[in-house]
């Protein structure tokens, strides 16, 4: 019965952690971070935020896109999240196949949602990142390494 009860536990802070990361979107999800460093180091306002890659390439990241991308999977615009950053659109997905299977098993439906939900979301990770690295690498320009 304990057992049962941690499940439940677990799967309600999943629900509520990916629930409000997809309530809150990309870039607020990414201002609240910035607004919560700047509290804890006494900065006072957050620093804008400035892709050190793509300052110093003139190139865009891996990552560059990705906020954008969470925002429209949170949204439930797929489409465009993928076209904005695949690794970003992946864990827009992500966030709400969780935020499901931790509703489901907070619910009573039983562990095994969440446990594949987190299998799935594991294991499907490092192909998001590969796809991504792909897709990346493609959209450079040639000669952008030189």
């Amino acid at each position: 019965m304990r057992h049962d009860l941690a499940w439940r536990v677990l799967g309600a802070f999943v629900l509520a952690a990916c629930g409000g990361a997809l309530w809150l979107g990309g870039a607020a999800s990414l201002q609240a971070a910035q607004r919560l460093e700047a509290i804890a180091t006494g900065a006072g306002e957050p620093a804008p935020y400035v892709c050190s890659f793509r300052a110093r390439t003139g190139q865009p990241c891996l990552g560059c896109g990705g906020t954008t991308a969470f925002e429209a999977a949170a949204r439930g615009r797929f489409s465009a999240a993928a076209a904005a950053n695949p690794l970003g659109a992946f864990v827009g997905l992500a966030a709400w196949g969780l935020a499901l299977a931790g509703g489901l098993t907070a619910s009573g439906a039983g562990t095994g949602w969440l446990r594949r939900g987190g299998a799935a979301v594991l294991t499907l990770l490092p192909v998001a990142f590969v796809v991504n690295a792909v897709v990346w690498w493609m959209s450079l320009p040639p000669g952008a390494w030189r």
